[in-house]
């Protein structure tokens, strides 16, 4: 790397172009931004080397000033028509080639900032860009629709929140009646988050306390000005005594001894998957895949471990036992164990060590059980996913994240041997 080329970084996800100044040691750089701060910098932090760009940092402001024209994104279209199906890369400088006909500095640089934040036509493949597939385009143009049309649904959602206030009558839509629910949740169970309840009260310059979207529910005739709450929620113990309180937090600052600490495989190494809806906050089972010798596949099914911090007969235990489980209701969850413990320690938080009981299972390739193991276990989640996210994922045909493509076949054998055992699929 030479004195005064020209560099893009980012800090924190903002994009700067700075120019190398010095060595720093026997790994470091130090590079010096348009507004003269310097930065200390490792290689694996440029994002692109501008080849005969400004020397000194002073020029950068004129160079992106000459740049800021052609960043226009709607060139990429064409560009893509010209090389999708082609399963060739795509530098910066060829489609600065292809967009402008020219390679000069600017335009490679225009270039690459067209195609590192296109995330329609073009994605990152090592040190080039790869057209998508004309359906994976058309995916992603429908999910960019379905958000369009999920913005213009709050919108008019707004202007009818406002014509029932002032009075008028309101058909309320199926998505409306959703977005109200979220308020009455929020009444009923104020020590939980939701986010649409805050999104609506904001939107209508209310404070986003459980009393103001009551008072939001009565002036819009959604709840009479009596409502009893006690008969809204359930009989079962919504709070808990301060005693079990008492007793998670001090097992969250001092957890008891691990029973199985000698026992515990160390899986921390593989790549697990936590797949639940966005609104979960207990993460109960995780996935991964072990890809063995022989090139099959051994499933690993990782479950929560709460065990871990429940000691038998003290108050969480008893506690337990008298709640036997988790409550779903349609107001929302109500947990087995204080959510501190239940959505912390006791689930399966993404970067976090977290203890399990993991089976793993090959299957053999009717999708019948060939061989299992049962561990105790100590495992790190690396993702934590929608279904939405995973669906994408499969329809994008993501190449780094092969493992994703080998659980939903093998589930989708295995769910085609349970179907051939008689098993029943019930629709709910």
């Amino acid at each position: 790397m030479e004195k005064g080329t020209l560099i893009e970084f980012r800090v924190q996800g903002e994009r700067r172009l700075g120019v190398i100044d010095r060595p720093e040691g026997k790994k470091d750089w130090i590079v010096i931004d348009q507004g003269g701060n310097p930065h200390k910098l490792r290689p694996q932090r440029f994002d692109y080397i501008i080849k005969a760009g400004p020397s000194n940092y002073k020029e950068i402001a004129n160079f992106l000033r000459e740049v800021q024209p052609y960043l226009d994104p709607s060139g990429l279209e064409v560009a893509w028509e010209l090389l999708a199906g082609e399963n060739q890369l795509v530098t910066p400088e060829t489609m600065a080639e292809i967009l402008f006909s020219d390679r000069s500095p600017q335009f490679c640089y225009a270039a690459h900032c067209l195609l590192s934040d296109d995330k329609v036509y073009f994605k990152n493949k090592g040190d080039g860009y790869e057209a998508r597939s004309e359906n994976q385009v058309e995916e992603i143009k429908h999910q960019l629709e379905v958000e369009q049309q999920r913005q213009r649904e709050k919108g008019q959602f707004l202007q009818r929140l406002q014509q029932a206030l002032a009075g008028e009558t309101v058909e309320w839509s199926e998505s409306d009646r959703i977005r109200l629910e979220s308020l009455e949740k929020f009444i009923l169970q104020p020590e939980q988050k939701y986010p649409a309840a805050m999104d609506i009260l904001s939107l209508l310059g209310r404070s986003q306390t459980p009393e103001a979207a009551f008072e939001l529910l009565v002036d819009l005739k959604w709840w009479s000005s009596h409502e009893n709450l006690f008969l809204r929620r359930s009989s079962y113990p919504v709070q808990f005594s301060k005693k079990v309180l008492d007793v998670a937090r001090l097992n969250l600052l001092n957890p008891p001894a691990d029973a199985d600490v000698n026992n515990r495989l160390d899986l921390t190494h593989q790549k697990i998957y936590t797949i639940d809806d966005e609104s979960t906050e207990e993460i109960d089972d995780g996935l991964s895949v072990e890809m063995l010798a022989d090139g099959g596949h051994r499933l690993w099914i990782h479950i929560a471990d709460p065990s871990r911090l429940v000691l038998p007969d003290d108050e969480l235990d008893l506690e337990a036992r008298r709640r036997s489980t988790s409550l779903y209701l349609p107001t929302g969850m109500v947990p087995m164990f204080p959510l501190e413990l239940a959505a912390g320690p006791m689930s399966l938080v993404q970067g976090k060590l977290c203890p399990a009981l993991s089976f793993g299972v090959i299957l053999d390739e009717t999708g019948a059980i060939a061989d299992y193991r049962i561990h105790p276990s100590t495992i790190k989640p690396t993702y934590r996913l929608t279904y939405e996210d995973v669906d994408e994922m499969l329809h994008l045909d993501l190449q780094h994240e092969p493992e994703v493509k080998i659980l939903n076949r093998w589930a989708k054998q295995r769910h085609a041997w349970r179907k051939s055992q008689g098993s029943i699929n019930i629709q709910m």
